[in-house]
C-alpha cells in the first residue's frame, strides 16, 4: 500500500501543470533527495502491482504522469479513502484546504486548528496563509486577522458564494467531477470525493439537491447540459450552506421585481421549498432570485423554444455576430439555420451570466485557442457589441463556447459531402463541445451524424435513433453498439482508430456534384422571377441552396433591405377602429396579407403566437409588434404599421394600453435585421408614439421615419 508521502507525491506530479524535479520534490516535502528517489520507487512498485501506467522519468526535465481519465479516477478513488489526517497535500492544495476551511465558518479559524488539520508547521503554514490572503483580496474579500481569536473571511456574501464556487472549481478537472458526481452522487452516497468536497458540503446531501435540479428540468420542459447541471448544483449546495451559517444574499428589490416576470422564476420557488424540507432552513425571496438567475445562466441542451422574454434584443445580437463573423472571416454564414438557432439558444444564457458576473468553466479553452486561435480572435472582436451595450466583458471561457459554435459551421463549409455510417456523439461539457466533435468528425469521415448529447442523455438518445458507433469524450459502454472515447479535438491515434471503424459501418451514398464557386442564388432566382410567380421564395432559397450545396454560393448573396426599402403606404392604415388586440393583429397582418408579403396562415400564427405565449410583443409602453415564424407563410420581407383610434389592452402590464401595432413578416431570421434595427432606433425616440399618431396621411408616417433613421445615423 503506498504511505502518505509517497501518496502526496504522486498527487502532487499528477497536478503539476509541468515535469517536476527531485528538487522541487524535496523542497516542498522537506525531505532529502534520497528520500525523494525511495519514495518515486515506492509510487512505481503501486502502480505496478494495480496495472497503472508507470511514472514518466526524463533525465534533465522532470517527472510526470500520463495515464487514461479511467486510471486517474481509480488513483483518485484510492486518495478519496484516506483522511486529510492521512494524506499529505501540495502547498497548491493546502492553500485551497484553508480557503475552503475559511468560507465554510463563520467566526475565526486558528493556526493551531490549521495546523494539526493538516500535519505541517506554523512556519509552512504561514507562507501557505499568505498564498491563502493573496487569492482571497484577489477575489474581491478580505481576510481579518485578530491575535488570540485567529482570522476570518469578510466582505459581500454574493462574493464570498462566488470565491466558493471558484476554489471549488479549481481543485477539479470539469470532467473528472462529473463523473465522479454521476457515480457517487446519484447512488445516495456520503459526497466523499476529497477533503475539498468534505469541507465545502459537510453534511450536505448532494443527491438530494441533485434531485431538485432533475425536477426543475421537467418543469421547464428543458434538460441542462453536464455542465449546467453540476454548476447549479454546486451552487444550491453553497447555498444551503450559507444559509445554515446565517448568511443570507441580498439582491435589489427592484430586480427582484424584473425576475418575477421570467417563467425560471416559477420554477425556482419549487426548488427553495425542496430545499427547505430537505434541510430545514428557511429560504427568502432574494435567494430565490439568485436561483432563478443561475437557471438563466444554464446552458439547454435540448428545448422546444426560445423563451419570449427579450426576443428581439437577442436576435438582434445573434445576427449582429454572425454579420461581423462573415466579414472577419470570409465565410458566408447568413443561411446556416442551425448556426442562428445554437448561437441564439446560448446567447441567452452567456448574456445572464455576463450581467451577473457568474463565471463559467471550459476545461477546453486552451486547445481552443491553440487550435482555433483565428476563429477566437475573430469571435472575440465581434461579440464587442454586446460588452459594450452592457459595458462588461466575456471570459475567454465564454468566448471559447461562442468560438465552437462557429468553427462547427467552418469546418462543414471546409468539406460538406454526405454522410454515411450513424454516429451519436456524447459529451460530459455540453452541447457546445459535442457540436465541435460532430464538425470535426463530418469533416474527416463519411459519418451521419444522428444526435450531439450530453452523457444524461444516452438511454433516451438510443431509444429515438438507429445508432452504428458512438463517439464520446468520456468512458462509456453501450451493449451492442461500438463506442470509441475520443480527445475533443481529434488526435491521431483517434483518428486512425474511427477510419477503421467507420470503414467497416460504412454504408452506400448518393454522389453530389461538384459546385461551382461563380454560382449567385440571387442571379437565379431573377431569372425565375421572369418566367414564373414564386409562392414560397424562403422555400426556393433553401431547395436551390441545398442542391447547389450549402455555402458554395457567394457573398454578393441577397442584400438585407433597409427601413425605407420595405416601409410602404399601402401597408399603413392610421386611426383604425377595433375591438380588441386580436381585431388589432388582424387589421396589420391583412395589410401584408393584401400586399402579398404573407399567406392568411401568417395572420393566424400572429394570433396563435399571443393567446399561447402572453403579451410579450408589446415590447414598449403603447407599441405592439406581432410577429410569427418564417415557415407560418411569409412570401417577401414586410413591415405593416396600424394607430389605433382607441387603444387596446394586451395584458402588459408595464405596456398596455396599445395605440400602434407594427408586424413584421421575414423570409428568414436575419434578412430583416438592418431594417428591424433601423426601427427600433425609431421607435427608441422619446417623441416617436406621439408624433405618429398625430399623422394625418400614410406618407407623413414614412416620411417622419425616414428622417429619425438618418438623424440615428449621423
Amino acid at each position: 500500500m503506498i504511505n502518505k508521502r509517497s501518496s502526496g507525491i504522486l498527487s502532487f506530479i499528477i497536478n503539476s501543470k509541468k515535469p517536476v524535479t527531485i528538487k522541487e520534490l524535496s523542497d516542498n516535502f522537506q525531505v532529502s533527495p534520497r528520500t525523494i528517489r525511495y519514495d518515486l520507487e515506492n509510487i512505481d512498485d503501486f502502480l505496478n502491482q494495480n496495472n497503472f501506467p508507470l511514472l514518466d522519468r526524463k533525465p534533465s526535465v522532470g517527472i510526470s504522469y500520463e495515464c487514461s481519465f479511467e486510471n486517474l479516477r481509480q488513483i483518485s478513488s484510492v486518495f478519496n479513502e484516506m483522511s486529510s489526517y492521512d494524506y499529505i497535500m501540495s502547498q497548491e492544495e493546502r492553500v485551497r484546504y484553508i480557503i475552503c476551511e475559511l468560507l465554510q465558518n463563520n467566526g475565526f479559524i486558528t493556526m493551531d486548528k490549521l495546523s494539526e488539520e493538516m500535519s505541517v508547521s506554523k512556519g509552512t503554514l504561514l507562507k501557505d496563509i499568505e498564498e491563502s490572503k493573496s487569492w482571497i483580496e484577489k477575489n474581491g474579500l478580505k481576510l481579518k486577522s485578530i491575535r488570540g481569536r485567529g482570522m476570518k473571511v469578510i466582505g459581500e456574501e454574493k462574493l464570498l458564494r462566488k470565491a466558493a464556487t471558484k476554489v471549488f472549481g479549481e481543485s477539479f478537472d470539469t470532467i473528472e467531477l462529473l463523473q465522479v458526481m454521476k457515480e457517487s452522487f446519484s447512488k445516495k452516497e456520503k459526497a466523499n470525493i476529497n477533503i475539498f468536497i468534505n469541507k465545502l458540503f459537510k453534511d450536505i446531501d448532494i443527491a438530494y439537491i441533485e434531485r431538485c435540479i432533475a425536477i426543475a428540468e421537467e418543469q421547464m420542459e428543458a434538460t441542462f447540459s453536464d455542465e449546467a447541471f453540476n454548476a447549479l448544483l454546486i451552487h444550491l449546495a453553497i447555498a444551503v450552506k450559507r444559509i445554515q451559517l446565517g448568511r443570507d444574499i441580498v439582491m435589489d428589490k427592484e430586480e427582484v421585481k424584473t425576475l418575477r416576470k421570467l417563467k425560471e422564476f416559477s420554477v425556482a420557488p419549487a426548488i427553495a421549498k425542496m430545499i427547505e424540507d430537505g434541510f430545514n432552513v428557511s429560504v427568502p425571496v432574494e435567494e430565490i432570485g439568485y436561483i432563478t438567475i443561475h437557471l438563466l445562466g444554464s446552458n439547454v441542451t435540448t428545448v422546444e423554444e426560445l423563451d419570449k422574454d427579450n426576443w428581439l434584443e437577442l436576435r438582434f445580437m445573434a445576427s449582429k455576430i454572425i454579420e461581423e463573423m462573415e466579414n472577419r472571416t470570409g465565410y458566408y454564414l447568413k443561411q446556416d439555420q442551425q448556426l442562428f438557432n445554437g448561437l441564439l439558444q446560448h446567447l441567452r444564457p452567456a448574456v445572464y451570466r455576463l450581467i451577473h458576473g457568474i463565471e463559467i468553466k471550459n476545461p477546453l479553452i486552451e486547445e481552443i485557442k491553440d487550435s482555433y486561435g483565428k476563429v477566437f480572435s475573430h469571435v472575440k472582436k465581434s461579440v464587442s457589441y454586446i460588452e459594450e451595450k452592457y459595458n462588461k466583458r466575456f471570459s475567454d471561457e465564454e468566448i471559447g463556447y461562442f468560438t465552437l459554435h462557429f468553427q462547427a459551421v467552418i469546418e462543414k463549409l471546409k468539406d460538406n459531402k454526405l454522410k454515411k455510417p450513424d454516429v451519436l456523439v456524447v459529451c460530459a461539457t455540453g452541447i457546445g463541445t459535442s457540436k465541435m466533435v460532430s464538425a470535426r468528425l463530418e469533416a474527416i469521415f463519411d459519418v451521419n451524424i444522428v444526435d450531439n448529447i450530453s452523457y444524461r442523455e444516452v438511454e433516451k438518445a438510443l431509444s429515438r435513433h438507429p445508432v452504428d458507433v458512438i463517439v464520446s469524450t468520456i468512458p462509456i459502454n453501450v451493449k451492442d453498439i461500438k463506442s470509441v472515447q475520443v480527445n475533443p479535438f481529434l488526435t491521431e491515434k483517434n483518428i486512425a482508430e474511427l477510419n477503421l471503424i467507420f470503414q467497416k459501418a460504412k454504408k452506400s451514398s448518393i454522389p453530389i456534384s461538384d459546385y461551382k464557386d461563380e454560382i449567385n442564388i440571387d442571379e437565379i432566382i431573377d431569372i425565375i422571377k421572369e418566367s414564373c410567380t414564386i409562392e414560397n421564395l424562403q422555400e426556393l432559397e433553401y431547395n436551390l441552396t441545398a442542391y447547389l450545396k450549402e455555402g458554395a454560393w457567394n457573398k454578393t448573396s441577397r442584400k438585407k433591405p433597409e427601413l425605407k426599402d420595405i416601409l410602404k403606404e399601402q401597408c399603413i392604415s392610421l386611426n383604425a377602429q377595433v375591438k380588441d388586440w386580436e381585431e388589432a393583429v388582424r387589421l396589420s397582418g391583412e395589410l401584408l396579407l393584401k400586399n402579398n408579403y404573407v399567406k392568411e396562415s401568417y395572420i393566424e400564427a400572429m394570433v396563435k403566437t399571443v393567446k399561447e405565449m402572453g403579451p410579450y410583443i408589446v415590447i414598449l409602453p403603447g407599441i405592439a409588434m406581432p410577429h410569427a415564424r418564417p415557415e407560418d407563410g411569409v412570401r417577401e420581407i414586410g413591415i405593416s404599421i396600424v394607430t389605433l383610434k382607441e387603444a387596446v389592452s394586451f395584458g402588459s402590464y408595464e405596456n398596455d394600453p396599445v395605440k400602434v401595432i407594427i408586424a413584421i413578416a421575414s423570409t428568414d431570421h436575419i434578412s430583416h435585421m438592418k431594417a428591424l434595427s433601423q426601427l427600433m432606433n425609431v421607435m427608441e425616440n422619446e417623441n416617436f408614439l406621439q408624433n405618429i399618431l398625430k399623422a394625418k396621411k400614410e406618407e407623413e408616417v414614412i416620411k417622419y421615419m425616414q428622417n429619425l433613421v438618418q438623424i440615428a445615423m449621423k
